[in-house]
């Protein structure tokens, strides 16, 4: 399969509360991302040294599933707030996926610009 591309221009975070372990769902942290009104992906977080279940694609809802340890987080929030544009990527042969930002010139500090 092809690698699927999308601008993330909206996000919505989910943080779970609660203490008992036995009915606490996994992940802790969720970061659902949207291109315009269309939900393209959701960034799961983890507890670090768990095993992180494998990047996945869901054919029909059109919608990537990434997978990181919580000590990632604040890296991402910091990316999807004060970075623009944001892009996505995945590819379900490797099941890498990854997000960035978009083409910045050097030193360009808090002035975004994308060529």
């Amino acid at each position: 399969m092809k690698l699927i591309v999308s601008e993330i221009n909206h996000y919505w975070v989910h943080f779970q509360a609660g203490h008992k372990e036995n009915v606490r769902i996994y992940p802790h942290i969720v970061v659902k991302c949207y291109h315009d009104d269309e939900y393209v992906l959701q960034a799961s977080f983890y507890p670090d040294g768990k095993k992180l279940p494998e990047n996945y694609l869901d054919v029909n809802h059109k919608l990537v599933y990434l997978r990181y340890h919580m000590s990632m987080y604040a890296n991402v929030i910091d990316l999807l707030r004060n970075e623009k544009p944001i892009y996505f990527s995945y590819s379900n042969t490797s099941k890498l996926g990854y997000l960035r930002t978009g083409k910045e010139p050097i030193g360009e500090g808090n002035n975004d610009a994308d060529f």
